[in-house]
């Protein structure tokens, strides 16, 4: 409550004091009368305080479905598709998982590429599989390395979520994305200006553009994971010298950034095999955790579990399941 509310309120109760003296009514019966004016005046100044912004309405128009599965729809007079794979049962509490694309990739492609839903859609996850509209740089996300197209990507996948939680009644809040290369970096900008809409986001094989990096935050609350290989030069690092001779920021400085703007100071290492370890850092006063997994001689790929030892949709699940 600000100071406003308890002026407010404290002149009112006042007034209330001043009448019962001028009505000469003292004793138990002033008592009661003081006590849940002031009960009442502290409920609606805590009311006043607690309202909050007003849910946007989607955008999105014209919401058509091709193929099974599978839909077009219009943002803005662009055209966008997508597919929905809910599971068995949905209500008010049912997550979102958003599924980003690859450049040059397309929603099929990437289900085929992940198995996303096979294993979301029975531990109570709807998945969604996006692919960007054609911009002057491709088939790409609005991440800062392609050339901007003519509608802008984050607020074309807000008011996606927006869309899906509303027409299907899926739970309001718990909203997640998951992407790949392109879509991986663009994960990091997604949690950057996001956080409003998202939980958390998982990047696998991306990382944060320069152009994110130079505007971000002080602070922040939202869960970041990336998997990477050090053998993918894609994902600048470090640790293999790649970051060295790159324009964007090393992956384990954008790590460390993730951390630092959530306020988590606690780190564990654990394998997750021969060849991956699993970097957790966390808070004791804080619900959200920064995960990283560095996969040894790992490429630019969504690892396979037979090569990285783990399986990626199970750990990336997991680690949205802190979030539910």
């Amino acid at each position: 409550m600000n100071d406003n509310s308890f002026k407010r309120n404290g002149f009112f109760a006042q007034k209330v004091i001043k009448g019962l003296a001028s009505r000469n009514m003292t004793g138990y019966y002033a008592v009661r009368v003081v006590t849940l004016t002031l009960i009442l005046s502290l409920m609606l100044g805590l009311c006043s305080c607690t309202q909050s912004k007003p849910r946007p309405q989607s955008l999105i128009t014209d919401v058509v479905e091709t193929n099974e599965n599978a839909y077009e729809c219009k943002f803005k007079e662009q055209t966008f598709k997508f597919m929905l794979f809910l599971p068995e049962k949905t209500d008010k509490n049912t997550p979102l998982i958003l599924m980003l694309t690859g450049k040059g990739n397309n929603s099929s492609g990437f289900r085929l590429q992940t198995h996303m839903d096979e294993d979301a859609c029975p531990r109570g996850y709807a998945v969604c599989y996006v692919q960007p509209a054609k911009g002057n740089g491709g088939w790409g996300w609005d991440c800062g390395l392609l050339e901007p197209g003519e509608v802008d990507s984050l607020e074309y996948l807000i008011n996606l979520v927006i869309y899906l939680q509303d027409e299907y009644g899926l739970s309001k809040t718990k909203a997640f994305a998951a992407g790949f290369s392109n879509g991986g970096y663009m994960i990091h900008r997604v949690a950057m200006e996001g956080s409003d809409t998202f939980l958390a986001g998982a990047s696998v094989a991306g990382t944060m553009t320069a152009l994110v990096w130079n505007e971000r935050q002080d602070k922040l609350n939202i869960g970041v994971l990336e998997i990477y290989g050090t053998k993918d030069d894609a994902v600048p690092q470090n640790g293999n010298g790649t970051a060295a001779k790159s324009p964007h920021p090393a992956i384990e400085e954008v790590m460390d950034y993730w951390a630092s703007a959530n306020g988590l100071d606690s780190s564990s290492v654990e394998a997750l095999s021969d060849k991956s370890e699993l970097t957790k850092i966390t808070a004791r006063s804080s619900k959200t955790q920064v995960w990283s997994v560095k996969i040894e001689d790992g490429v630019h790929e969504w690892p396979k579990e037979e090569i990285a030892g783990f399986n990626t949709n199970d750990l990336i699940l997991d680690y949205f399941d802190l979030f539910c």
